[in-house]
């Protein structure tokens, strides 16, 4: 799945170093969902002094030691 996160320089150099990101969820299970990133390209947004950060993400398992 192709995403795009929007935000400050320092808020997308957190995301855009990471291997993989872990995200809440509302209302299903499990609570926690862990993607790969792949691709990450990130762009100045036109109108603000934000930016955003577009990646492709791929949901993996992670194992019970993690």
């Amino acid at each position: 799945m192709r995403v795009c996160f929007h935000g400050t320089a320092e808020e997308i150099a957190l995301v855009a170093g990471r291997p993989l990101l872990i995200l809440l969820t509302a209302r299903d299970l499990p609570r926690l969902r862990v993607f790969e990133v792949f691709h990450p390209h990130v762009l100045r947004h036109p109108y603000q002094e934000h930016y955003r950060l577009c990646a492709d993400l791929t949901e993996t398992e992670v194992g019970d030691h993690a």
